[in-house]
């Protein structure tokens, strides 16, 4: 009996540690499966939405209205493992480049923010996100510390602003690592150049610069006429300019998304969000041009208007690389 007694109690004692060490386990094999996804450093993995993610905006419980707006989205976000406290794993979510399609049209969500996964009895997750939809203000979304996570790279949860209560847009993420042989890396060629200045009435000087870099396609969207890509880990440098006596390469670095196709020409579109140095993101856009006959090879001019008379347009030129099955997408050094 009371070697009965004793394995009891012990039982007891135990029980909290052995959940604790499979957590423990469960957190091992989440880092594993981190490690086995496509990897650059520091360790960053380009996500893609599923089909099954949604988009909701309108009224929820206990509230009645009948303002409700819904539909599907699609893109790619990046993922970086920043460190491990004890409990959860943390990572950076960067470049969130969606796009909603609805009944009254496409929006776009752009942003940032963190995720974590992990736990101490069971497995738990959090996804925060600092996005821009359509003409909105940026939002604070938050899906709160919630179960789940244990299907991990997969990460499948939902955020919102106001907790799903009354009025409240509301995202269905669930998305995974895209297959390293489904991202497409370029990198930009000789021909490829920065302008700056004025290109219609206006009187000013054009300053032409190289161009060099590298960035990726990622496939998300195909129907009969068009296909559609993300473009992820733009990483560029823009040549220094002589006038000024610079010797130092510019930063370009961004996201944004590629489409190609047609009804009866081929016609291409490449809209992209770039941070150029220190300066504000900006939104460079081609509009639908004629092009991409060549497809893989790109050939587009993205532009940008500062003001009236002052516009930075790019002009693209870029041809697809291959990359060792153990590199994820990563900068192209500048230079001829």
């Amino acid at each position: 009996m009371i070697i009965s007694r004793r394995l009891i109690v012990h039982t007891r004692l135990m029980a909290p540690l052995v959940a604790r060490l499979s957590v423990v386990a469960v957190l091992v094999a989440l880092g594993i499966s981190r490690l086995a996804a496509q990897t650059a450093a520091p360790e960053t993995v380009v996500y893609r939405l599923k089909s099954t993610s949604t988009f909701q905006r309108g009224c929820f419980a206990p509230c009645l209205c009948p303002v409700m707006e819904s539909g599907s989205e699609r893109g790619t976000f990046l993922l970086t493992f920043t460190g491990f406290d004890g409990l959860y794993n943390h990572y950076r979510v960067d470049d969130v480049s969606w796009k909603i399609r609805t009944p009254g049209g496409e929006l776009r969500a752009t942003g940032s923010g963190t995720y974590k996964v992990g736990g101490e009895f069971a497995v738990q997750q959090q996804l925060e996100l600092d996005l821009k939809v359509g003409d909105k203000p940026v939002e604070h979304f938050d899906s709160g510390l919630v179960a789940g996570g244990g299907e991990f790279p997969r990460i499948a949860i939902t955020i919102s602003v106001h907790g799903q209560v009354c009025f409240d847009t509301v995202f269905g993420v669930d998305a995974s690592p895209v297959p390293l042989e489904e991202i497409l890396s370029y990198r930009l060629q000789q021909e490829s150049t920065f302008q700056r200045g004025c290109f219609d009435i206006c009187d000013c000087a054009i300053v032409e610069l190289p161009l060099r870099g590298g960035f990726s396609l990622v496939p998300i969207d195909k129907n009969p006429l068009f296909t559609e890509y993300s473009v992820v880990q733009v990483k560029w440098q823009v040549g220094p300019d002589p006038a000024t006596g610079a010797t130092s390469w510019l930063p370009v670095t961004g996201f944004g998304t590629y489409r190609l196709g047609g009804e009866f020409a081929t016609a291409q579109e490449m809209g992209l969000d770039l941070r150029l140095g220190a300066a504000a993101p900006a939104f460079f856009d081609s509009g639908e041009v004629p092009g991409g006959n060549e497809f893989p090879l790109i050939a587009i001019q993205v532009s940008h208007e500062e003001n009236s008379c002052v516009k930075t347009v790019l002009d693209l030129h870029a041809r697809p690389v291959k990359v060792h099955a153990s590199a994820a997408v990563r900068a192209v050094e500048p230079g001829p």
